[in-house]
């Protein structure tokens, strides 16, 4: 797998960690596991989370929060 990869992998993890699927989850939840327990950038996350809307994985939703798809 990829960092990309891993890290998209990653963000389906912790958000359907925090909330049951399809409901929505605060970025502010999620993001500072995703950088400080590990180890990804803010430009990295960001970045992936356009990609995986850009997919329809998941829908970036106003109040900086998301829902997987």
């Amino acid at each position: 797998m990829s960092k990309h990869d891993d890290l998209s992998q990653a963000i389906l993890d912790v958000a359907n960690s925090k909330a049951a699927p399809g409901e929505p989850v605060n970025l502010l939840d999620i993001g500072p596991i995703l950088v400080t327990e590990k180890g990804y950038t803010e430009l990295e996350v960001a970045d992936a989370l356009y990609a995986m809307q850009e997919q329809k994985v998941i829908e970036l939703l106003s109040g900086n929060r998301m829902r997987v798809l």
